[in-house]
């Protein structure tokens, strides 16, 4: 029943962020920003994305390695857990460390280093979560998994909403923010724990073995490696505008980015439950193509339909969400948006070229993008600013997910359909078509919003992107 499984547990994953990803960006960050400002909020997102690529030294690729090790043999998670909570515990220190030095060689102020140490505790805690949630979705636990997928979000939406909207509204800090994701996320940390502890297995420290805890991290470092390059190409950008341009002009590209971020938030909660399915295929020797076929029709054709509104929509977009009619804030979101098929292409390739082991290629993939990005970022951000920026992230993405695709074709011997490239192709059209004829014929925002889902679905048939047979498909598939 694996298929039937990945299908109501994928719509399942789907749902749940759905429902709480738009509060969470249109109720809590938006009004942060709006309240803060450009320059406190455009600070803020320099240091949050400076601790994401410092990150990696937190986990040293160990929750990839442990996801792919467990979906393996699930019977590992008795050593793999104490082992690898004490390397979590040895590497915290060392990269709260080496996160305030890099921050004091960017000659960052005492209290902007206060906040980027508030952030390192946060970014800790994140990686615990995340290193435990692999382990949930290793066992294929995919409903706990959605759950805890957003559990700290609606802690935090709880939390905020009374700093935003009750007494402290008119002396809000960006710390207070901070806090509260810090407490949300240790809460959410210790649910998983609890998880792990009754259904899987027990910590039992007398498991800890030195040399298999070295021999782990030793065979995690090429995931630590590529993360740290994927970090680079994919926040850099925010990091070298606030640094060349300044934090005001970091802020708005921040506003604009900042739906993208929510958006991709589906698309990497989909590589997470996408990793253990295809590395446990690729172990058994079983044709990936149906699973894989599933995948990029659905979520291409989510990213399509969703870049074809706000791309038509977009001034209303930031009307509504920041009061904000500027030409030049809108341009930059429409850049921003189109990155956004890019990244899924990037989330389901990458996933499954992670789980055929191809680590020496996804380095080689990654290094390249991280020479091109700060490349591209620093002559674009000094000729336009937040912009180039856009602009860089555009063109880095899109050519990372090309090149993605075709060592995928490679390695593993896919079939790609021209037929299946000229389909996206017409819905793409179609539904920007639709959509300027709704804006032609000036229907509101909301109103139009709410259209768009049975045109999306609608086309998608009609299209034959989205047929019952590629379903009933997948189900077959896996169900002997």
């Amino acid at each position: 029943m694996a298929g039937k499984s990945f299908i109501s547990n994928m719509l399942l994953l789907i749902l749940l962020n759905v429902l709480v990803k738009p509060v969470w960006i249109l109720l809590i960050d938006r009004n942060v920003q709006l309240l803060t400002g450009h320059e406190t909020y455009g600070l803020y997102n320099a240091l949050m994305n400076l601790s994401l690529i410092f990150s990696i030294l937190l986990d040293m690729g160990i929750t990839n390695y442990n996801n792919k090790r467990i979906a393996s043999n699930q019977g590992d998670i008795d050593q793999a857990l104490p082992n690898l909570l004490v390397a979590k515990l040895i590497l915290a220190p060392v990269f709260m460390l080496i996160l305030l030095l890099a921050g004091w060689i960017l000659q960052y102020q005492k209290s902007d280093l206060y906040i980027l140490f508030l952030l390192s505790v946060l970014q800790i805690l994140s990686s615990l979560l995340l290193y435990l949630r692999s382990n949930i979705s290793a066992h294929h636990d995919f409903k706990a998994d959605s759950f805890l997928s957003v559990f700290d979000k609606v802690l935090m939406i709880l939390i905020c909403c009374w700093l935003l909207y009750g007494g402290p509204r008119l002396n809000f800090r960006i710390e207070w923010f901070i806090y509260a994701q810090i407490f949300s996320t240790g809460l959410a940390a210790s649910v998983a724990y609890f998880i792990i502890h009754k259904r899987y297995t027990r910590l039992e420290l007398s498991r800890f073995r030195f040399q298999q805890m070295r021999t782990m991290c030793l065979n995690s470092l090429p995931y630590a490696f590529l993360i740290l390059l994927m970090g680079i190409y994919l926040r850099s950008g925010s990091l070298m505008l606030e640094r060349m341009e300044g934090a005001a002009e970091n802020g708005l590209y921040a506003e604009a980015f900042r739906l993208l971020e929510v958006l991709n938030m589906l698309g990497f909660l989909f590589a997470g439950m996408l990793l253990p399915m295809f590395a446990r295929l690729i172990g058994k020797n079983e044709s990936i193509q149906p699973i894989l076929l599933t995948a990029v029709h659905i979520l291409m054709t989510i990213s399509l339909g969703l870049v074809a509104f706000g791309y038509v929509f977009a001034q209303p977009t930031m009307q509504l969400l920041y009061e904000d009619e500027s030409p030049y804030l809108t341009h930059i979101y429409r850049i921003v948006l189109l990155s956004f098929p890019a990244m899924s292409i990037m989330n389901i390739y990458s996933t499954l070229l992670t789980a055929n082991g191809d680590m020496r290629l996804l380095i080689r993939i990654a290094l390249g993008g991280s020479i091109l990005s700060i490349i591209l970022n620093w002559f674009m951000i000094q000729q336009w600013h937040a912009a180039g920026a856009a602009v860089s992230a555009w063109l880095v993405q899109w050519i990372i997910g090309l090149v993605y695709i075709h060592f995928s074709r490679y390695r593993l011997a896919l079939k790609i359909r021209p037929d299946l490239i000229f389909r996206f192709v017409i819905f793409f059209a179609l539904m920007i078509g639709f959509n300027a004829l709704f804006q032609y014929f000036k229907i509101a925002f909301i109103p139009a919003m709410l259209m768009n889902l049975p045109l999306c679905i609608g086309l998608a048939f009609a299209c034959g992107l989205w047929t019952k047979k590629l379903f009933q498909g997948s189900i077959s598939q896996f169900s002997s």
